[in-house]
Formats: structure tokens, C-alpha cells, sequence
């Protein structure tokens, strides 16, 4: 079985059409069939993030195509039975935050794999499809513009990603997958 990587996955091309979860996470796009955040342990025994999926999360998520303004996840109990909307804040010590966090501070690309069920202008009809090369330029603690079901602010961690073009320097680590 070949090593999962950050970065750039040998022999698939953005574009690509993958029919569902399990097909993207054979093709080693994605280390999951469920969550948005995919990581893996980086050779310091760190775990950093290498890929997301883009398919109807959050309501504070915003899709521009080339930039992508992505919601970090939350455990299953913070979450609201639409699955769009959380109970309570989210923690930037949540394991799958924490990844995506260390891949910003890392300066490591992230694969964008965008589902069916994502922002209609972009997504595929069907499945999924691996969108390329994404770098995260910004993270921050924002207000989300849904409050908690007793009316409370609820704070979100965002992270702000650009598209990388085709043909960019490769940013690659090696993992144990």
C-alpha cells in the first residue's frame, strides 16, 4: 500500500471524477468517508491536515471558486441534527482544527475535493471531484451568522484558502498512511 502525502497525489489530475467517498479516499485524496477534515502524522509525530471537502457544510462557508472561506469542524455533539449549524463554539484544540491549523503554520497545500452537494456553481452534478491545489492564507476565530439554540454567540474557526495554479512547486511531505 503506497504512503498518503501532503500535497500532490501521483497519477491523479484535478478534474478528476470520483463516484463517492470511499473512491476518494482509495485514490488517497482524503484519509476519511465522513469528515470535511482529512489528516494525517507528519514525520515529528505532529498530525497535520492534507486535504478538506467542500460539500454543503457550514452555513459560514463560502466557495469562490479560486478562494475558498472554509469552517473547521466540531465534534458530533456540538453539532445541530441539520448538520449546518452547531450547538456551541468550536475549539481550536479539536483535533481536526488543530491539523488545519499546524498545515498554516507549516505553509503545507491542502487538496480541495468538491462534492455534489456544495455551492452549485462549482460542484459536480454527481460524486466528487479533486479540485487541485488549495494554500491556507489566513485563519482566524470569527462569530457565526447562525447564534446557538438558546440565542448565544457562537464562535467558529475559519480558515481562508487560495487555488494554487496547476503547475506550482510542489509541497510534498511524506506520510505513513
Amino acid at each position: 500500500m503506497s504512503e498518503r502525502v501532503v500535497g500532490h497525489i501521483e497519477g491523479v489530475v484535478p478534474g478528476e471524477l470520483f463516484p463517492g467517498r470511499v473512491a476518494v479516499r482509495d485514490a488517497k485524496l482524503h484519509g476519511d468517508n465522513m469528515r470535511g477534515i482529512s489528516r494525517l502524522k507528519a514525520e515529528d509525530g505532529a498530525y497535520v491536515a492534507d486535504a478538506i471537502v467542500l460539500n454543503g457544510g457550514y452555513v459560514d462557508d463560502e466557495d469562490g471558486w479560486v478562494w475558498v472561506r472554509y469552517t473547521g469542524a466540531s465534534p458530533d455533539k456540538d453539532k445541530a441534527q441539520d448538520g449546518k449549524s452547531l450547538l456551541r463554539s468550536q475549539s481550536w484544540d479539536y483535533r481536526d482544527n488543530a491539523a488545519l491549523k499546524l498545515s498554516y503554520e507549516r505553509g503545507h497545500h491542502v487538496r480541495i475535493i468538491r462534492g455534489y452537494k456544495g455551492d452549485a456553481r462549482y460542484s459536480p452534478g454527481k460524486g466528487y471531484r479533486y479540485d487541485g491545489l488549495y494554500v491556507i492564507t489566513a485563519i482566524r476565530t470569527a462569530i457565526s451568522r447562525m447564534s446557538a439554540p438558546d440565542g448565544s454567540l457562537i464562535e467558529i474557526c475559519q480558515f481562508d484558502l487560495e487555488r494554487l495554479p496547476k503547475r506550482c512547486p510542489v509541497n510534498d511531505l511524506r506520510h505513513a498512511g
